[in-house]
């Protein structure tokens, strides 16, 4: 067990921060600590007296089973007493009942609508409104979202509110305002995003479905966000930098003809079937399961809601193959496509090895095992999909070899997804496989994925520099 000593002066610096402030953003990259540094400061709340409870929403697997793993591991917070609002509504309504005998309630964000239905009963002073934190408040960046919808409306009635997040604005500064919007209950920039937009943003297009900033906006933005933050300073905090390799295959003469087809047509056949895109983002999509070599075909989905896929290449089965039987190390393989979970379990129990995953159709205790299965060495391989493991777990004690059977289109996810082994308490050097089928849509994910992922490095450098400054 790890005890408050062990703490990086870094942490206890946001635990501070933390403490001291009723509205905070933490922006710490996967890996550094924010759970524990945030859990240090509800300690210290709670022994102080400056609250009575504390409510934490996370990503639901990262509420189930990280939250309450911090605050086992650690000397000063495992006299917290927690409780995990999951299960059925009557199960959660009975746990609602006693306040009095947790610290700690820890939720998964499916469930904010619920939450509040609840919440809405009790009374201003209910020890309820004392805190609450959100764990990768980054989920709540789409103004539309119910759940963000849902938190700004009751944001008001909290004492105090801490946003917790690895990478605040993956896609833009436009995701900066609903996080913001919920932290400060609308103080720093108001409630309406379409106001804000229109005051820092201009549309690109006729349709209005892109903005950019306006000149000298995403400055401005920075500068009046920046106190709400706490951050670690340039070379603070430990990194594990990941090795990235990437492996190209070619698809054959046939595939490559269907994949063009598809390209410039919006057709493809494919055996004794016509596949049809009904507009080019349907394309993209099509095009993408064609590089990694099947395609789902058209169907009515009153009569066959989950259509077998119709394989067209092998290359990056081959290249799976290969990977397999070579592997030192224990292997984190990340899917997209259920065909893709199909032809890795296929190929893994083929080799005679045990098969799991994290994903869709996985319990939470099956998700659980499988993640203590994984942290213990007993699995040399492990499918993860990375809407499944894109925020706070810790899978690094368990292999530093991660292979994507292509790559994804969300910069998040893509640095989400490679923190999970790429942090603190890697011991062994990290290296990511990636497979890119030459000359098709894998090359524009990869484009989208760090041209993002730079305007996301480029804010937090801002940040750091106007923390910095303010310290000297």
């Amino acid at each position: 067990m790890r005890s408050l000593k062990d703490l990086r002066p870094y942490q206890q610096r946001i635990a501070t921060a933390l403490y001291e402030n009723d509205e905070e953003l933490c922006v710490l990259r996967p890996g550094g600590g924010k759970t524990v540094a945030a859990l240090t400061a509800i300690v210290d709340l709670l022994r102080d007296k400056v609250i009575r409870h504390a409510i934490v929403i996370a990503p639901k697997r990262v509420a189930c089973v990280v939250w309450p793993d911090e605050i086992e591991a650690w000397a000063h917070t495992n006299k917290l007493r927690y409780s995990i609002l999951n299960g059925s509504p009557h199960d959660r309504e009975l746990l609602l009942r006693s306040w009095g005998l947790h610290d700690v309630i820890l939720i998964g964000l499916d469930l904010v609508p619920w939450l509040f239905e609840q919440l809405d009963q009790l009374p201003a002073n209910h020890m309820a409104w004392d805190l609450l934190v959100l764990d990768e408040a980054s989920r709540l960046r789409k103004p539309s979202g119910v759940r963000a919808k849902v938190l700004a409306k009751h944001a008001h009635r909290f004492r105090m509110i801490w946003g917790l997040s690895g990478t605040l604005r993956p896609s833009g500064p436009l995701d900066l305002f609903m996080p913001s919007r919920i932290v400060t209950r609308g103080k720093l920039w108001g409630r309406s995003y379409a106001k804000w937009q229109r005051e820092h943003f201009y549309p690109t297009d006729y349709m209005q479905y892109d903005w950019k900033p306006l000149p000298g906006a995403e400055e401005k933005l920075n500068r009046e966000l920046a106190p709400l933050t706490v951050m670690v300073a340039e070379g603070e905090m430990p990194t594990v930098t990941p090795t990235i390799v990437f492996d190209r295959v070619t698809l054959p003469p046939e595939a490559r003809h269907k994949y063009e087809s598809m390209r410039r047509r919006l057709m493809a056949q494919v055996k004794d079937k016509s596949v049809l895109a009904v507009s080019a983002a349907v394309a993209t999509g099509k095009l993408a399961q064609m590089a990694n070599g099947f395609i789902y075909p058209n169907y009515d989905e009153s009569e066959r809601p989950d259509p077998a896929s119709m394989r067209i290449h092998d290359a990056k089965r081959e290249w799976l193959v290969d990977l397999i039987e070579n592997a030192i190390g224990n292997t984190l393989i990340i899917y997209d496509y259920k065909a893709d979970l199909e032809m890795l379990r296929f190929e893994i129990e083929r080799d005679g090895q045990i098969f799991r995953h994290l994903g869709a159709g996985v319990t939470d205790k099956q998700a659980a095992d499988n993640i203590a299965d994984w942290n213990a060495g007993k699995l040399k391989f492990m499918g993860l999909h990375p809407a499944s493991g894109g925020h706070g777990l810790n899978l690094q004690h368990g292999g530093a070899d991660m292979a994507w059977i292509s790559p994804c289109w969300s910069p998040e996810y893509w640095e989400q997804t490679i923190a999970r082994i790429a942090r603190p308490g890697q011991t062994r050097p990290v290296v990511v496989r990636v497979c890119i089928a030459n000359d098709t849509v894998d090359a524009l994910k990869v484009n989208r994925v760090h041209h993002k992922m730079s305007a996301q490095d480029a804010f937090e450098a801002w940040l750091r520099g106007w923390h910095a400054d303010r310290a000297a």
